[in-house]
């Protein structure tokens, strides 16, 4: 077995077949890889490699920018099996890693535990002070493998998914409420909603401080980048109280250009203001059914907003899976 560097963008189609067929589980289907999840991982691997020399452009500008993607790929007489894939968050010492996957017919022979070793060292050395990744609940051997590493569990999302089958209503917004347009790279009323709602206990891997909310310039191209390369038209608004003007709530979503691949939905809701979460779920649904009423919608709603869970269960979403945070300090 060959361990090496990823190298990009000559990697991505070959990792990308590589991780359809690694995450599969036959026990449990609804984790796996989905045929319209699929569809738009092709269309953004295209996409990609069409603009890389944008991008590596842009990285040649902006050193901040240049541990956008970074990993390591295990091989075997010439084929990829297995890879993990991750990322600094610019600006900081933080960094998520957001594949590590192996092919099942490989495991078990401490390939993931190399790669991802590996890439502990590299984060560290690039003057990483933590690192965070996602599990899904139930995933014992990744979960084992983590823990024996390191990382503790500090936090959880719920993956919900929703199937249309006609319009949906336009919800009427509570009184005593506003909702107002967010601009894509108008960072402050994210970073305060955030900094007031998050609990405590999940800033120890995920702290609310400003460097994670601003865009330099070279990073809103970059954002502008990766969104044509994701084929998304996307939206966010804000919810304030009229009577204070303290926004409590940020309602989001990411349209699939061409039906083609999924929708997907972002939520924010302040804990304290659970007679809001119908209207957010609803409204986000609404917007998106409206606009593209074939594709699956998903959302993921961390585990300290229980009121927006409930909310999306009674109107239809499906529990696709748990999913546990988990970090280490390097």
């Amino acid at each position: 077995m060959n361990l090496r560097a990823l190298r990009l963008p000559g990697d991505l189609v070959p990792a990308a077949d590589m991780l359809v067929r690694t995450f599969q589980y036959p026990d449990h289907p609804e984790w796996g890889v989905q045929s319209d999840e699929q569809e738009q991982m092709v269309g953004t691997i295209r996409r990609i490699r069409g603009v890389w020399p944008v991008i590596r452009l842009v990285q040649a500008i902006s050193p901040d920018l240049r541990d956008v993607i970074r990993g390591y790929v295990a091989e075997e007489n010439g084929a990829v099996i297995g890879i993990t894939i991750a990322q600094r968050e610019p600006k900081t010492s933080m960094w998520y890693i957001g594949t590590v996957g192996v092919l099942p017919e490989f495991r078990g022979r401490g390939v993931a535990r190399e790669l991802l070793g590996k890439t502990l060292a590299m984060m560290r050395e690039r003057g990483g002070t933590s690192a965070r990744l996602g599990v899904i609940d139930g995933n014992t051997p990744a979960q084992s493998l983590y823990q024996s590493m390191g990382f503790v569990a500090y936090g959880g999302a719920t993956r919900f998914a929703f199937v249309p089958d006609g319009s949906c209503d336009r919800p009427s917004l509570p009184a005593g409420y506003e909702e107002l347009p967010l601009k894509e790279f108008d960072w402050r009323p994210r970073y305060e909603l955030d900094r007031r709602i998050v609990p405590a206990h999940l800033q120890e891997f995920e702290p609310i401080v400003p460097e994670r909310y601003k865009t330099s310039l070279p990073l809103r191209v970059f954002a502008v980048l990766f969104r044509f390369a994701g084929n998304t038209r996307d939206t966010d608004r804000l919810v304030r109280r009229a009577a204070d003007g303290v926004i409590v709530a940020r309602l989001g979503w990411s349209i699939a250009k061409r039906g083609k691949g999924l929708n997907m939905l972002r939520i924010r809701l302040d804990p304290a203001q659970p007679e809001l979460a119908p209207y957010v779920i609803r409204q986000a649904l609404y917007e998106v059914v409206a606009k593209s009423p074939r594709l699956r919608v998903e959302v993921f709603v961390p585990n300290w907003m229980p009121a927006v869970a409930r909310e999306a269960e009674a109107l239809g979403f499906v529990r696709r899976t748990a999913n546990n945070a988990m970090g280490l300090k390097l």
